[in-house]
């Protein structure tokens, strides 16, 4: 998605969507952040503590179809227009795909939002490679406490912008997972995740 310079205590939040970003930032530091820096970690941030959290590519990837389908569970507006809908995960996952999509900071048609939340995590847009600490949506609570301790924070992390659904293997075909395999191939690779 975008960093995140965050203050009282002070730390660089690499938020990279549908991995728990939006509960720490608006959450636990409540708003006290500055707006995002989109595909680049400003120099003046460089020394402070910078972490991010990754998921499983599959489920990060459903995460996002259900949010942009349904909605999430506090903000069920947040999904497609009523007009777009229904959106297969087939016509989905060739929106995820269409490298013709913008996915950065001009983004404003629902499909360049869509791409935005759904590039690999390992994309340089991200500047996952700068965080200094990663951890995993799948310990959320336990390596959000690392950070949590390290910087001055309450370690109670709220649930926000949560989408509801099961295991990623109830909603992609074998097809699917496939074509998002290939697209998700470095995410898998670079953070240990298997297929």
């Amino acid at each position: 998605m975008s960093n995140f310079r965050l203050h009282s205590p002070d730390a660089v939040l690499i938020h990279i969507p549908k991995t728990g970003g939006t509960s720490i930032r608006k959450g636990v530091w409540a708003g006290r952040y500055d707006p995002p820096a989109f595909g680049e970690m400003p120099a003046a941030w460089q020394p402070l503590f910078k972490f991010a959290f990754v998921r499983h590519p599959f489920s990060r990837f459903v995460s996002a179809y259900k949010m942009f389908t349904d909605g999430t569970h506090n903000e069920p507006d947040w999904s497609m227009p009523h007009d777009a809908r229904p959106l297969t995960v087939a016509a989905f996952i060739d929106i995820v795909l269409d490298d013709e999509i913008i996915f950065d900071e001009r983004r404003q048609r629902f499909e360049e939002k869509i791409r935005h939340h759904t590039i690999p995590q390992t994309h340089p847009f991200n500047c996952l490679g700068l965080a200094d600490f990663v951890g995993r949506y799948e310990n959320l609570e336990q390596d959000f406490a690392s950070i949590a301790a390290r910087v001055g924070v309450p370690a109670q992390l709220p649930h926000m912008h949560r989408t509801e659904h099961g295991h990623w293997s109830h909603y992609l075909s074998q097809r699917e997972r496939d074509r998002l395999w290939m697209f998700y191939r470095e995410d898998f690779e670079q953070l240990g995740y298997s297929g």
